[in-house]
């Protein structure tokens, strides 16, 4: 019995017993920071958490309504964001947001990316928040 206790425990805890490749994708999340755009007021974080070959986005803004606020992640940087977005994430109400995105935490961190929030779903070209995934001196390890 203390044999398949070894096995039942660690599942129990949430504690992967893969191997060091998928691992190291599960050794933990990262957080960006999120600044306002267009004088919105809206700032906040972006929270990256590794879910075997998914990995879950958290939105915190300060400052954001009611919403629903749209939001997504895009390729370049804010400052040439690529209109078209690559990830689309669930919209932020009251300045919040949770979404399971289909990739692995190594593919969306990679480089080359940006979070951002727009006003309203009828208002896609206001931006109200922004945050590049590409700056390691903005990430905070979890």
């Amino acid at each position: 019995m203390k044999m398949h206790l070894a096995f039942l425990l660690p599942a129990a805890l949430g504690i992967s017993l893969a191997l060091p490749a998928a691992a190291a994708d599960n050794s933990g999340g990262h957080v960006y920071e999120l600044n306002a755009q267009n004088g919105s007021g809206q700032h906040g974080t972006v929270a990256f958490k590794p879910r075997g070959n998914k990995t879950v986005v958290e939105i915190h803004l300060i400052g954001a309504g009611p919403g629903p606020e749209p939001a997504h992640i895009h390729m370049g940087s804010c400052e040439h964001l690529n209109p078209a977005p690559k990830y689309p994430l669930t919209s932020l109400v009251n300045g919040i947001s949770e979404t399971t995105v289909d990739q692995p935490i190594s593919v969306l961190l990679a480089g080359g990316m940006a979070v951002n929030v727009h006003k309203s779903p009828s208002d896609l070209k206001d931006y109200v928040a922004c945050g590049d995934l590409t700056k390691p001196a903005m990430m905070k390890p979890m």
